[in-house]
């Protein structure tokens, strides 16, 4: 028994380590600018000649579709196709089971 519990010990003081932080280093990084601090970015805020702030929504930009009308009926006719052929299996199979008034 001391022998395990020697062994928990250790395991549990190795496994301690893994929650402890990352140690600090002394180096300095300077903040990301991702665009030209110049060049103004419409954020959806912005401030009246009273100082308050007026919050808008940004619409989306539109995502048009890439795929025609004949690729789309395609999918349709096969999606339709799977459908048929899984109910066609499922009726097969369950017509096929034994009765249960038989047990």
């Amino acid at each position: 028994m001391t022998r395990l519990t020697i062994i928990a010990t250790v395991a549990l003081v190795g496994v301690a380590n893994a929650f402890t932080g990352a140690p600090r280093t002394s180096s300095r990084t300077t903040g990301l600018c991702m665009s030209d601090p110049q060049k103004p970015i419409e954020r959806g805020v912005s401030m009246d000649q009273d100082g308050k702030s007026n919050v808008w929504a940004i619409e989306p930009k539109m995502e048009i579709e890439s795929k025609s009308s004949e690729e789309k009926t395609g999918g349709a006719i096969i999606a339709l196709g799977g459908l048929a052929a899984f109910a066609a299996i499922a009726a097969g199979v369950l017509s096929n089971l034994p009765d249960p008034d038989q047990f």
